[in-house]
């Protein structure tokens, strides 16, 4: 007999059903229980609902062929990190790679998908900071503000090395502070071979003056240029322009040398031997180094504790090919 909203399960006696009463009417002409249909709809939407939350679990576990990287519930894409390793120009491409070299480009892609994470880092930072609104996470310009601030933020409570820090490092490390001979030069760039032999003359003469000539904007003069504090070594000019420089006595005009960019007269107004520099002229120079060493590990003390504060997941077999 079938009862109106009713589903027959099975035939069993009452004891055997093993479930409550409440949800099995009885048919008394044939002895059949029969459960409500509410109890059937609860059954299908539990299977349902299970179904769907394996699914999403299955899902988590495994990795879309697009995605090389997870952290958190952020994916970096393959497209993103290719985008990163076309940037690179020591990147190589191989049309048919051998093993090292294949080993080579997984590298990179490692390398490239470190920068990727450690960048994410920072942009989860800056939102957890409010300096990123989750509305401007896809713009560009505004993220890379965004990591500019964090590290500035980092960097706050570094403190800035002191003198005697500095003068110490100079006396540890005075090998790196040695110099070739260097020289205090005034320079005049001139249009014309013509022009550069004229104002040589007019030098030599007395008649003019480097200052003079730039004051004066002499027609023909393409740049003049005294620095009375910048010593600088052969290795920082032309190999034209460093090759008269033996030759030349302080004070003394050259001759005008042509390089691609027209006719040089160059004066040497004082040399420095070759040896160690003084500490007064570095001593700013070891500060920053110092300064950005301190930088440098303080942001890595810091990445090391963002990433393990965050579930970062990496598919390693994608990144081969790239």
């Amino acid at each position: 007999m079938n009862l109106p909203g009713k589903i027959s399960y099975r035939k069993l006696s009452w004891p055997e059903a093993g479930v409550s009463g409440a949800n099995l009417e009885r048919n008394p002409a044939g002895g059949e229980f029969f459960l409500q249909r509410s109890t059937i709809n609860y059954f299908i939407y539990s299977i349902i609902f299970l179904t769907l939350i394996s699914s999403l679990l299955f899902c988590g576990c495994t990795s879309p062929q697009d995605v090389v990287a997870i952290i958190d519930d952020e994916p970096i894409t393959r497209n993103q990190l290719k985008t990163r390793l076309n940037a690179y120009d020591e990147k190589a491409t191989f049309a048919t790679a051998t093993d090292s070299e294949t080993q080579t480009q997984f590298t990179n892609a490692e390398a490239a998908l470190t920068q990727l994470i450690n960048e994410r880092l920072l942009l989860i930072e800056a939102r957890k900071l409010k300096l990123l609104a989750d509305s401007d996470r896809d713009d560009p310009g505004k993220c890379k503000q965004a990591i500019r601030k964090v590290l500035i933020r980092l960097g706050e409570k570094v403190v800035f090395p002191s003198y005697q820090e500095a003068f110490t490092y100079y006396n540890q490390h005075r090998n790196k502070f040695s110099s070739k001979t260097r020289y205090q030069l005034e320079h005049l760039l001139l249009k014309s071979e013509n022009l550069a032999w004229e104002l040589k003359e007019q030098l030599e003469k007395g008649e003019l003056s480097i200052a003079d000539a730039t004051h004066r904007q002499t027609p023909g003069i393409q740049s003049a240029k005294i620095d009375n504090q910048r010593l600088i070594t052969v290795d920082e000019m032309p190999v034209v322009v460093a090759a008269i420089l033996p030759d030349l006595k302080i004070n003394q005009i050259s001759p005008p040398i042509a390089t691609p960019y027209g006719f040089h007269l160059i004066i040497i107004r004082k040399i420095v031997p070759a040896g160690n520099i003084p500490f007064p002229e570095v001593e700013n120079r070891i500060k920053d180094l110092l300064f950005a060493e301190r930088l440098k590990k303080n942001y890595q003390n810091w990445l090391e504790l963002s990433r393990k504060q965050h579930t970062i997941k990496i598919y390693h077999k994608y990144l081969s090919g790239l």
